[in-house]
């Protein structure tokens, strides 16, 4: 019996493509390339196809840039109907996040209408903890009391949410969607037990 719903915030519930459009014009600015938006976004997705953990610097390293820009939410917004969803996935579930995130994450969940859905908000740079460690995990599960199989890991990355989430025990949701929709499994490790194309869809699925 599933009790608890556990999601990923970026590219999951926050759609993260205007901020790393923002971060990329920046980059394109600093270091004077002679690129196009498009072409270094589509090295990003080469390298998130390659399980990258970070497609930003491994296409930066691929095309021989210096120079950084660090990452900025300010330009994430809510997918579509997301707080509407997870409202009515609190009636039947718990739910937790398990995102790598920064502090100010739970001001913006608190702003946009969420924070008070979640039983626990699990922050990579509150807790020095890290997706794909599977100690992040099972922090979650120590803090709950929740059982890995009671337990569902709902994100959009193979690497960070489905590998892990599934290695402690856990079901998987994969929302194929963003940056990460070019992920493949190939091995069963990183096959997803749910695949859906938006967060609508997870009203229709039975646990």
């Amino acid at each position: 019996m599933v009790k608890w719903l556990f999601f990923d915030l970026g590219g999951t519930v926050y759609d993260e493509t205007f901020s790393d459009k923002q971060r990329i014009d920046r980059l394109i600015e600093k270091a004077q390339l002679d690129i196009a938006y498009d072409d270094f976004y589509a090295e990003m997705q080469k390298s998130a196809a390659e399980f990258a953990q970070s497609p930003f610097g491994a296409a930066r390293k691929k095309l021989g840039i210096e120079e950084n820009v660090p990452y900025s939410n300010e330009k994430e917004i809510l997918y579509p109907n997301a707080v509407e969803v997870i409202r009515k996935l609190s009636e039947k579930y718990k739910l937790g996040i398990i995102a790598n995130q920064p502090p100010n994450t739970a001001e913006r969940l608190k702003n946009d209408g969420l924070y008070d859905l979640f039983q626990i908000c699990l922050l990579s740079e509150c807790v020095n903890l890290f997706k794909p460690d599977t100690a992040f995990f099972k922090r979650a599960f120590e803090e709950t009391g929740c059982q890995p199989y009671e337990a569902v890991m709902i994100g959009d990355r193979l690497d960070n949410d489905v590998f892990p989430a599934k290695s402690v025990g856990m079901k998987t949701v994969r929302i194929v969607q963003g940056l990460y929709s070019v992920q493949r499994a190939s091995r069963d490790e990183y096959a997803a037990d749910y695949e859906i194309g938006k967060l609508e869809e997870l009203l229709c699925l039975k646990f």
